[in-house]
């Protein structure tokens, strides 16, 4: 089965974008299909934040180790 497809710009940090590329070649994957699957993650956990809301409105946990990676 084949899906409709649309081509999507990024603007991201050179560096980032190189050790993205790296990682993705040690894996022998595709960038494109890392990148697929991290929409996807996020998308469902969206889902799953929006049919259970957290009592603390605290962030979603996708999120949360952002800060440390900064």
């Amino acid at each position: 089965m084949s899906y409709p497809n649309v081509l999507v710009n990024f603007r991201i940090p050179v560096a980032l974008k190189n050790e993205f590329e790296d990682a993705c070649k040690r894996l022998h994957m595709p960038m494109t299909a890392q990148a697929n699957l991290l929409m996807r993650e996020f998308v469902t956990r969206q889902k799953q934040a929006r049919d259970e809301p957290n009592e603390l409105d605290d962030p979603i946990s996708f999120y949360s180790g952002m800060d440390d990676a900064l």
